[in-house]
């Protein structure tokens, strides 16, 4: 396959080669196209003005793409790469074009950078090294937490004996429950299962109160209210019981909570939290797949690195994904849409970041919310509860009674289990 560049591209390619003093002539085409295509730049080979051919010319594919090992051309690892970002198989004419425009549009990427950076102190290496040190974390699977990296986060234990009545049986005894008992139950996990108006939730907000009474509402709960049916004039005994605060995600003016905060800020584990938050949307927000995950891990990390050491909030990201779409050309999507949605007045990002979990909440999550937006919300704030509470010290069972920091109650949990990858991700979450 023979391709030939513009003279403009070769001025270009020869600078940057002379600058890192690269041997073979492929190396910054391949660098180039993958600036751009990492960039997430898509063209239309129709409408858009291809490059000239007044350039250098590739005679070789090997010589352009390399070789893999033993003399075999990488071209069709190239061409892959690029038809999974068109999402469809190009004719070698047109990945030729497609080509040219990447390696114009990532050499291009590629020389703002150096203009702007100090190579006297290698700042050039250093935009390599990035582009590295991104593509690596994306490639990662899984998600490793080293603690000793992170801020060790204390809180507030109930270290006694906890437990609540359900009712009595028959013969009139008395139903108790030792939830933190090791000696009765090996974990605190509970569901409550039952008929539509059988009470579930009722019971549920019986248990909360006991459990609050019980402690002297030192042990705070956060109560997920689905269905959105909750009123506060209704609730109001039981809110003023369990010191309470009523929080309705659409009428008042949303949560004073940043999602963004389950994103460490050590730059060694950034990259795996940053990809736990993107898998997290791409879960519940529908049609997400690589290109966009890649895409919003990137406009993540690059929104990081710019407010240099503190959060930015849900609008700022959305400002960054729509100026991102705009300068590549990408209409909007169901990723742009879902971004969009939590603008919405669903979190108001406190700058201060309060500490949702210092005390119990009540969310209503009413049906003006879609699904998806509803189902987004609540596993948001379940990302930051395990993650906060990975950077706490073991809980040391004592006299086997387990210590207790935090309820979760999630009203019409099932809604979660229709969906195999909904159901990993709640299953994700059972034991912190």
């Amino acid at each position: 396959m023979r391709i030939k560049i513009s003279k403009e591209n070769d001025e270009l390619l020869y600078r940057i080669k002379t600058l890192y003093n690269f041997k073979n002539d492929g190396i910054v085409p391949r660098i180039a196209l993958s600036f751009s295509l990492l960039s997430g730049k898509l063209f239309d080979i129709e409408n858009d003005v291809i490059p000239s051919s007044d350039g250098k010319e590739f005679r070789d594919d090997k010589a352009l793409f390399g070789t893999v090992i033993g003399d075999g051309s990488n071209l069709v690892i190239f061409k892959t790469i690029v038809d999974q970002h068109y999402n469809k198989n190009t004719f070698e004419d047109e990945f030729g074009k497609l080509f040219k425009l990447h390696l114009n549009h990532g050499l291009n990427i590629w020389n703002k950078k150096i203009d702007i950076s100090n190579i006297s102190k290698g700042d050039h290496i250093e935009i390599l090294l990035k582009s590295i040190k991104n593509g690596l974390s994306l490639r990662s699977n899984s998600v490793k937490v080293n603690n000793g990296n992170i801020q060790v986060n204390s809180m507030k234990e109930i270290t006694s004996l906890l437990s609540f009545e359900l009712g009595k049986t028959e013969s009139g005894e008395t139903i108790e429950i030792r939830i933190n008992d090791l000696r009765e139950f090996d974990n605190r996990n509970m569901a409550i299962a039952g008929m539509a108006g059988s009470g579930k939730t009722q019971l549920m907000k019986d248990i909360l109160y006991q459990i609050s009474k019980n402690t002297n509402n030192e042990l705070k709960f956060i109560f997920f209210d689905y269905k959105g049916e909750g009123n506060p004039s209704q609730l109001k005994p039981f809110l003023d019981a369990t010191k309470c605060e009523f929080i309705d995600i659409v009428n008042d003016n949303g949560l004073k909570f940043n999602p963004f905060l389950s994103i460490s800020l050590d730059e060694r584990q950034r990259p795996f939290s940053i990809k736990a938050f993107v898998d997290t949307i791409a879960t519940f927000v529908p049609s997400v797949g690589v290109a966009q995950k890649n895409i919003l891990t990137n406009v993540i990390t690059d929104l990081f690195d710019r407010t240099n050491g503190s959060y930015p909030t849900i609008n700022e990201l959305f400002d960054a994904i729509e100026e991102y779409y705009e300068v590549n050309n990408r209409r909007p999507d169901t990723l742009f849409a879902g971004i969009q949605d939590l603008t919405t007045n669903i979190f108001n990002c406190d700058p201060n970041n309060p500490n949702i979990l210092d005390k119990s909440l009540y969310l209503n999550l009413p049906p003006a919310l879609s699904d998806t937006l509803r189902q987004l919300v609540v596993f948001l704030l379940l990302r930051y509860f395990n993650t906060y509470f990975s950077s706490t010290n073991d809980c040391e069972p004592v006299d086997h009674i387990f210590p207790l920091r935090y309820v979760i109650v999630i009203d019409e949990a099932h809604i979660y289990l229709k969906n195999k990858m909904q159901e990993k991700h709640l299953k994700n979450f059972y034991d912190f």
